[in-house]
């Protein structure tokens, strides 16, 4: 079976790690010796952190994808150990198929974490698989879409008390200039949103934040709750409402390790276009399944991973989860989806406790999918 393949190299990669431990005199210095360059030394650290990583994909819709994430870490303030490290992140990339995607995203926190700032604004020429709407499409059902895309989501939060954080949430989305291929089902249905769409939203947000770390927690919760309201008199092609759930709660194990566990749903009210529909399949949500390969009007995702430190630099995560989609919530419970994986993960930047991420993740007919980017799943 294909995934013992995967199960034994893993393996393998924790053992030969742990062997090669047994010279960590020689090997431990010149990891330190990299990370000084990196991050700086204890008397003198670098304030600010550039970290660029390769994207290199591969898609039947798209062909090869070679792009860059390029990511700057920083401190609104340096001299108060309490304030949160901020990120801005900007990931590009250009497909074979002549396919372009740019995402700036950013995670800022103010003096004293007085305020959180968090966003995400795209561009893509978007190549995209579709099935169909529902937890039981068939995998033959698939037809490829091309479209432009456009995307703005900004969530902006004060502190009220302790790990209290509540704020208002403004969201842009817009798809365009479709192209199907012939005898498309999707172009010649009655599905919101086929022919193309705009929304505006604004809404709530409350966030309860707790975890020790931003980028690697080993204690702590991270509750993100919002309301959204897409209206027409606000510019949408069509109205609707949406709640998302996104709740996390992190166990220490032993000195290092760490247990983690998520909850995530996106529920759905009124006349919602299909590609803002609940989905599974997300390199952080639900791993292992290709974005959108289930749709529907709501979906609910549960996982749980363990992260181990093996040696030195070097550790390995095991995870798991089940998730679904369906039309109203009294039918969530049928067609459940599993996932499951592994992954190994890379000290980066050791002082934030930042990692690259190595990925294999599983769906529900053992297919794998792999992820290669920086800081955990969730």
């Amino acid at each position: 079976m294909a995934i013992a393949k995967y199960i034994v190299t893993f393996c393998l990669l924790c053992v030969s790690s742990m062997t090669y431990g047994q010279q960590k005199n020689f090997v431990l210095r010149t990891i330190d010796w990299g990370y000084k360059i990196v991050q700086g030394d204890s008397a003198k650290p670098h304030k600010k952190y550039f970290f660029p990583v390769p994207i290199v994909s591969y898609k039947p819709e798209t062909r090869w994808q070679l792009g860059l994430s390029l990511s700057h870490f920083f401190r609104a303030n340096y001299s108060d150990s309490l304030t949160r490290p901020s990120v801005v992140r900007v990931n590009t990339s250009y497909s074979q198929n002549k396919q372009f995607s740019v995402r700036p995203m950013f995670e800022i926190f103010t003096n004293g974490n007085k305020y959180s700032i968090r966003g995400l604004i795209q561009y893509s020429n978007s190549v995209e698989n579709y099935w169909g709407i529902g937890a039981t499409t068939p995998k033959e059902n698939i037809e490829v879409t091309q479209f432009d895309f456009y995307k703005a989501n900004i969530k902006a939060t004060r502190k009220l008390h302790s790990n209290l954080y509540v704020g208002v949430q403004a969201y842009y989305e817009q798809a365009n200039k479709f192209q199907y291929q012939t005898n498309s089902k999707l172009q010649n249905s009655t599905v919101i949103g086929n022919t193309g769409y705009t929304v505006v939203g604004t809404g709530l947000i409350t966030t309860l934040d707790s975890r020790n770390h931003i980028y690697f927690p080993t204690s702590g919760y991270f509750i993100d709750l919002s309301y959204l309201v897409f209206a027409k008199e606000l510019g949408s092609t069509t109205s609707f409402n949406a709640f998302n759930l996104d709740a996390r709660y992190y166990l220490a194990v032993g000195k290092n390790d760490a247990l983690a566990l998520q909850a995530f749903a996106c529920l759905n009210q009124g006349n919602t276009p299909y590609r803002m529909l609940g989905t599974l399949g997300n390199e952080s949500y639900f791993r292992g399944y290709y974005q959108g390969r289930y749709r529907d009007q709501h979906a609910i995702t549960t996982q749980v991973e363990y992260r181990k430190q093996i040696w030195g630099p070097l550790g390995a995560v095991v995870f798991a989860g089940v998730g679904n989609v369906s039309k109203s919530l009294d039918q969530i419970s049928q067609n459940i989806k599993p996932l499951y994986g592994m992954g190994a993960r890379i000290k980066a930047i050791p002082r934030e406790k930042i990692n690259i991420r190595l990925d294999v993740a599983f769906d529900n007919r053992y297919k794998p999918a792999f992820y290669i980017t920086l800081n955990e799943a969730f």
